[in-house]
């Protein structure tokens, strides 16, 4: 009860910095802003099909078959944890894009290299917040591959701006709720869901 008073409190405080961040902040938005144009720029042939091939790790679809390549493989703790952590950050990206409802850089300005659409408000990456939850979950049971997971995860996120769809404070604040979702997801108990699920599963094979 106590760990779960402290993760309330810190989500709380975590939200009103996020507010104070978005609303307040001119300095950290315009540079922002500037960092985004950096990057974007950088284009060229080899990074634009190197950083499109790699965004879509992070995406929703991937995430669910990948669920049910751990669950087909009898990795059934990790499958499990990752789809609390598909809800969770489900959940979490729905409330925070339209709390916040950020236009995209395609929406604002002309004169961006924009490789892949992508639609609904910009913050923050959806991307980002579901591959840094993954890493810490996988990483988390396979801890040889946790700092090539981490790496993956940042390339991923850096895609996010590379290829138009998001400003870096996006990626930034996405990864950071991946980060805290995963290991939330880690203190939740999900024994008896699993339980259920694999008898569920063995009805019918």
């Amino acid at each position: 009860m106590e760990k779960i008073k402290k993760i309330f409190l810190g989500l709380i405080a975590y939200g009103i910095f996020l507010i104070l961040l978005m609303s307040f902040s001119s300095y950290v938005l315009a540079l922002d802003k500037d960092i985004f144009f950096l990057i974007n720029r950088i284009s060229n042939p080899f990074l634009d099909s190197f950083f499109v091939s790699i965004t879509y790790i992070g995406s929703t679809l991937f995430w669910i078959l990948m669920i049910i390549l751990f669950w087909m493989k009898n990795n059934r703790k990790i499958s499990i944890r990752l789809i609390f952590a598909l809800l969770i950050d489900s959940l979490l990206l729905v409330f925070l894009k339209w709390f916040f409802i950020r236009p995209r850089p395609s929406a604002r300005f002309e004169n961006i290299e924009v490789l892949s659409e992508d639609f609904g408000p910009s913050f923050p990456s959806g991307h980002s917040e579901r591959v840094f939850s993954s890493a810490v979950i996988i990483g988390s049971v396979y801890k040889k591959l946790r700092y090539l997971l981490f790496l993956l995860a940042v390339l991923i996120s850096f895609s996010r701006i590379y290829i138009g769809v998001h400003y870096p404070l996006d990626s930034l604040i996405g990864s950071l709720n991946g980060i805290m979702v995963g290991y939330i997801t880690l203190l939740l108990p999900t024994k008896k869901f699993q339980n259920r699920l694999e008898k569920f599963w063995k009805s019918i094979k």
